[in-house]
């Protein structure tokens, strides 16, 4: 799935690992939309660190932590993911 804040998820890898990705690519997607409808777009601090979920190096708790300044730790989107990712996780 083509997206113009993350890198394409690579097509070698198997398929859980493939769907687990691109289900924390839309999490992080569908944040992105909550800010901007709020009208903050992302930061590119925390795009990178987006990324690096999607990936699956980090959780989005562990974001959640990291020592960013309030504008990024405390962003729309962040919140936003971190409600949908529990949310889904509870379901």
């Amino acid at each position: 799935m083509e997206t113009p804040y993350f890198k394409p998820i690579p097509t070698d890898l198997p398929e859980q690992e493939a769907v687990a990705r691109l289900k924390r690519q839309r999490h992080a997607e569908w944040g992105i939309a909550v800010a901007s409808m709020g009208g903050t777009g992302p930061k590119p601090a925390l795009l990178l660190e987006l990324q690096r979920y999607i990936d699956g190096e980090l959780t989005i708790q562990q974001i959640a932590q990291l020592p960013y300044p309030p504008e990024v730790n405390q962003s729309t989107a962040l919140q936003a993911i971190l409600t949908r990712e529990r949310l889904t996780n509870a379901a």
